[in-house]
């Protein structure tokens, strides 16, 4: 029996959203493969696809389906970046520059993959697709390479971050990375948690999606938390039962975790 992980809607909401996104994505495929999207629209159109993935992902995991289930979905989606994304999702300037970083939304994107790749104990070839963009992008990120190195050791260490106007959000999380004393870390990604996190994301789309009248609300985890707390082998007790901690993946890789 799933027992629902989200705390905001229930089964029945996902069943249905759930249901919505899977049968426009496959209706869309069928019209990609049958030659019924023109080409200048195939671009956008995957990368709207890779958004469904993403967010079919967050709502398998709210709506308590079993951790094996959202690796379908974390597969193609991994597929559809590897070809896609590089290149088309870099953040644009004040003065129409392409910078090497990503927008808001887009950043979101790349960290959740990144974190579910490690937490989901996925091939490392699969993992290294998504890095792979990254370097293509010439994207330089501290939070992105501190989950990359916990999945590839040999990964040679980050000099300097990529950010021409800065990157201001995830300040407690990146500090808690960066310390060796593990109760401090402890107590930022609790802070992280309670105060900062979701109040951050104010001008993205799924910001209070939970009020949208079109039902696109998908959950709200902070994938990263998890990530962080088994790279960096924390007691997640203070914070566990955050509403927006993601636990059941926690506990999913500490399972099968030898370490």
């Amino acid at each position: 029996m799933k027992i629902m992980r989200d705390q905001i809607k229930d089964k029945k909401y996902f069943e249905t959203f759930l249901n919505k996104l899977e049968t426009l994505d496959k209706q869309t495929e069928e019209k990609i493969t049958s030659g019924n999207v023109n080409p200048d629209r195939i671009l956008p159109v995957r990368l709207s696809m890779i958004n469904s993935l993403v967010r079919r992902i967050s709502a398998k995991y709210s709506s308590g389906m079993t951790l094996d289930d959202l690796l379908a979905e974390y597969f193609e989606a991994v597929n559809l970046i590897s070809i896609y994304w590089p290149g088309n999702c870099k953040l644009v300037g004040k003065k129409q520059e392409v910078l090497n970083q990503y927008s808001l939304g887009n950043y979101d994107t790349m960290l959740w993959m990144l974190s579910f790749g490690y937490l989901l104990k996925t091939p490392t070839e699969q993992f290294e697709k998504l890095v792979d963009v990254i370097d293509q992008d010439k994207v330089k990120d501290k939070l992105f390479e501190f989950i990359i190195a916990a999945k590839i050791p040999t990964r040679p260490k980050l000099q300097e971050e990529s950010y021409k106007y800065g990157f201001e959000l995830f300040g407690k999380l990146r500090e808690a990375t960066e310390t060796n004393n593990q109760a401090k870390a402890e107590a930022l990604i609790k802070g992280f948690l309670e105060k900062d996190w979701y109040k951050e994301h104010k001008n993205t789309g799924w910001y209070d999606s939970h009020k949208n009248k079109h039902d696109t609300y998908s959950g709200y985890w902070c994938f990263e938390a998890a990530a962080i707390t088994c790279i960096m082998r924390l007691d997640d007790s203070s914070y566990r039962d955050n509403p927006y901690y993601p636990k059941d993946l926690v506990d999913y890789y500490r399972q099968n975790s030898n370490g």
